[in-house]
């Protein structure tokens, strides 16, 4: 059976659009009887086949181990093996398989936004331009919120009484905007995010004149200066305009920049 281009094309970009891990392993070379032509492939994700087959049996299962062991070492990799078909590996084809394995780590990078506003909304909208998962986190209710909020929305929402309580739950490598309605509500979630030092990217909405004041209190909440130098303030690549849409571009902009940077850093 031959394997048709376009299905394990279209396989794969589903894997990347759920921003799923997975690892295509393709039938490249065989000697004597096998049970696949050259050509065939599967798809291995969440610990299983997930797409297609290379025949099954002992050389299916150890394809798929393997798969896994790439997948579990995370990012990107490509290796090739040679399967001897013999009944030590549990096949009595007699012949040899050379299998290509590559991984491709599609798991999304998480954006956390503290606050629900303009500028929030209009971030999240490009949530999909961005490549990234983005979460919405505020204290009021929807029916407080403004603008209302749409629907249907490319990013979740989560309200909750003390916002600053969820980032100890936060994934550690998520990037994190702080923009709430309060100023307080700010201070409390930056000092936690500080505390727990663990995320790539803390910025917070604001002026030079705002972040001075913070910084002044984040020192009398114990903050060093090494971690309030972690924390980008004012955020955006041009700083100059107030309209939201705007901010909300440059904003985007600057995200952008900073998962890339990430994404070579961890050779991705």
């Amino acid at each position: 059976m031959t394997v048709n281009q376009q299905e394990w094309l279209e396989a794969l970009a589903r894997f990347r659009d759920e921003g799923r891990s997975c690892c295509q392993v393709v039938v490249t070379g065989v000697k004597g009887s096998a049970p696949r032509e050259v050509g065939a492939r599967m798809i291995v994700a969440d610990g299983k086949l997930a797409w297609g087959t290379i025949g099954g049996g002992q050389l299916e299962h150890l394809a798929i181990q393997r798969a896994c062991e790439l997948l579990e070492a995370g990012g990107a990799a490509t290796v090739t093996e040679t399967v001897p078909l013999s009944e030590k590996a549990g096949q009595c084809c007699g012949g040899e398989v050379s299998l290509f394995l590559e991984s491709f780590s599609w798991t999304r990078r998480r954006l956390v936004i503290f606050g629900c506003g303009h500028v929030a909304q209009a971030i999240a909208g490009l949530a999909d331009y961005m490549g990234l998962d983005v979460q919405l986190i505020d204290s009021r209710s929807a029916e407080d919120v403004e603008p209302p909020l749409p629907e249907p929305r490319p990013y979740e929402v989560l309200f909750i009484d003390a916002p600053e309580e969820e980032v100890d739950s936060i994934p550690a490598d998520s990037l994190l905007l702080v923009m709430t309605h309060s100023h307080s509500i700010d201070q409390d979630v930056i000092a936690r995010a500080l505390r727990r030092g663990t995320f790539p990217y803390i910025g917070l909405i604001g002026s030079d004149r705002k972040w001075i004041r913070f910084k002044q209190r984040l020192e009398q909440r114990g903050a060093t200066a090494e971690q309030l130098a972690s924390v980008t303030c004012p955020i955006g690549l041009s700083k100059g305009s107030k309209e939201p849409r705007k901010i909300a571009l440059s904003v985007a902009a600057e995200i952008v920049e900073v998962a890339e940077r990430l994404a070579v850093g961890k050779g991705a």
